[in-house]
C-alpha cells in the first residue's frame, strides 16, 4: 500500500486530500500542530502525529521529520502550506534520500517562482499583464516611483498571507515604512495599487515533467474577509482557458513541475486581468479544484509512481464556502443581506464547504473553534486590518 505523509494537518487544504486518498486506498499520515487541527478532526485520517510548530524552530522541525522518516518510511510527502513548501523544497534532496518523493520543485526553481520581484520580471518579458513593480533598492527611489506612482504597496519579495505589505500614499509614508519592512522581511518592491472593486480570480495549474499541462482549474472570489479584500470565504468554480494558457508560459520559463496557484485581479479602470503573485504550493481553496473534477491527489500519486496521468472532465458552476470565515464575514459586512450568491443559501446541489462535509462533519467544529480563537485574538484582528 502506498504511504503518504501530509505535512500540514492544521490547514484546511488537508481535508480534500484525506477524502481523495481514502477513496484511493492509500495509507495516509498527517502531521498536526495542535489537536484543533482540521485533519485531527477528520474521519479520514489514518495516523495523526503531533509535530513541532516549524515557524518557531525550523531545526527542531527538521530533526523531528527526519527521525520520523527513519522509523516510518514514506513513499510520498506533500507540503500544503507556505512554510512547509519552502522547507520541503530547501531540504528536498536530503528528504528524498530516505527513499520518498517530495511533491515540490527543487529550490532554485521554487525560489524564483516564489520571489515576487523575479516573477514580475518574467511577466514583463512575456508581456503578461501585471501591476507596475520596481525595487527602489536596485533602481533608486526616483526611478522606481516614476514607474509605479502613488498610491502603491510595499511588498516583501518573499512572503505570504499579506505579511509585511504596506499601503503608502506619498513619499512621507514611503520613508516612514520602507526601510523598516526591508529590515524585517528582506528585499522588497513597490507595486502599483490596483483598486479592489474588480473581480478577483485564482488559477491552479499542474505541470508535468515534460512540460504538459496535466490539469487546471479556476475560480472567482465571491466574498472575502476582510471585506475590502482578503482571504476568500466563498468561491465559484469557473472556466478561463485563456488565463491557464497565459500563466502556463510562466511555468515553462521556470521549468516548474507540480502545482502552482496564481492570484489575479481585474483592474476596474481597464477591465484587464492582472497577475498579482504566484503561490508555489497547494492553496487553501484547493477543494474547489477537486469539485471541478480534478483529482489532484491521484495526479500526485501518478507523478510519484511515474504512471501516466488520467484525463479529467472539468465541471464549473460550483460554489465553495468556508463556514467559519463566512460567519465572520456576515458579522462584519454591510452587504450581508444583498450579497450574491445569497449568504443564506446553505444547502444546494452546487453548494459545498471547504471546512468539512456532511460525510465528514467534525472539521466544521475544529474550524469554528480555531476561527473563533483567532477572531478573539486582538493581534489577529489588528493584522487583518493592516
Amino acid at each position: 500500500m502506498m504511504r503518504v505523509l501530509l505535512l500540514d494537518g492544521h490547514t484546511i487544504q488537508v481535508l480534500p486530500f484525506l477524502d481523495a486518498f481514502d477513496k484511493l486506498k492509500v495509507e495516509v499520515t498527517i502531521f498536526c500542530e495542535t489537536r484543533l487541527s482540521y485533519g485531527y478532526f477528520s474521519r479520514y485520517r489514518k495516523k495523526r502525529v503531533l509535530c513541532p510548530v516549524m515557524r518557531g524552530d525550523v531545526r527542531r522541525y527538521h530533526d523531528f521529520l527526519m527521525n520520523y522518516l527513519g522509523q516510518n518510511p514514506q513513499d510520498l510527502i506533500i507540503p500544503l502550506f507556505n512554510d512547509t513548501a519552502e522547507f520541503a523544497s530547501k531540504y528536498k534532496t536530503e528528504i528524498e534520500a530516505t527513499g520518498c518523493k517530495v511533491e515540490i520543485p527543487s529550490w532554485d526553481v521554487f525560489i524564483r517562482g516564489h520571489n515576487k520581484e523575479s516573477l514580475m520580471e518574467i511577466c514583463r518579458d512575456l508581456r503578461i499583464p501585471h501591476p507596475h513593480t520596481a525595487n527602489p533598492s536596485t533602481v533608486g527611489y526616483e526611478t522606481a516611483i516614476a514607474y509605479v506612482g502613488y498610491p502603491c504597496l510595499i511588498k516583501p519579495n518573499l512572503g505570504a498571507g499579506a505579511k509585511g505589505i504596506k499601503f503608502v500614499r506619498n513619499r512621507e509614508d514611503f520613508v516612514k515604512h520602507y526601510d523598516e519592512i526591508v529590515s524585517r522581511f528582506g528585499e522588497s518592491t513597490i507595486q502599483e495599487f490596483i483598486p479592489q472593486t474588480g473581480i478577483q480570480l485564482k488559477v491552479q495549474i499542474y505541470r508535468g515533467e515534460n512540460g504538459e499541462i496535466v490539469a487546471s482549474s479556476c475560480y472567482e472570489k465571491c466574498r472575502y474577509y476582510p471585506v475590502d479584500g482578503g482571504t476568500s470565504t466563498c468561491n465559484k468554480v469557473i472556466s478561463r482557458p485563456d488565463l491557464v494558457d497565459r500563466y502556463s508560459k510562466i511555468l515553462d520559463v521556470l521549468g516548474w513541475v507540480g502545482i502552482a496557484d496564481f492570484d489575479c485581479i481585474e483592474d476596474p479602470r481597464t477591465g484587464e486581468i492582472l497577475l498579482m503573485e504566484m503561490n508555489p504550493r497547494v492553496p487553501g481553496t484547493i477543494k474547489a479544484t477537486f469539485l471541478s473534477g480534478i483529482n489532484l491527489a491521484e495526479i500526485m500519486l501518478c507523478h510519484a509512481l511515474k504512471k501516466p496521468f488520467h484525463k479529467y472532465d472539468y465541471k464549473e458552476g460550483f460554489y465553495m464556502r468556508n463556514l467559519a470565515t463566512e460567519i465572520i464575514w456576515f458579522w462584519t459586512s454591510e452587504d450581508r443581506f444583498s450579497s450574491k450568491p445569497s449568504w443564506f443559501r446553505f444547502i444546494g446541489k452546487n453548494t459545498f464547504y471547504v471546512d468539512g462535509s456532511w460525510r465528514d462533519p467534525l472539521p466544521f467544529l475544529g474550524g469554528f473553534l480555531n476561527g473563533l480563537n483567532k477572531f478573539l485574538n486582538p493581534e489577529f484582528r489588528k493584522a487583518k486590518k493592516k
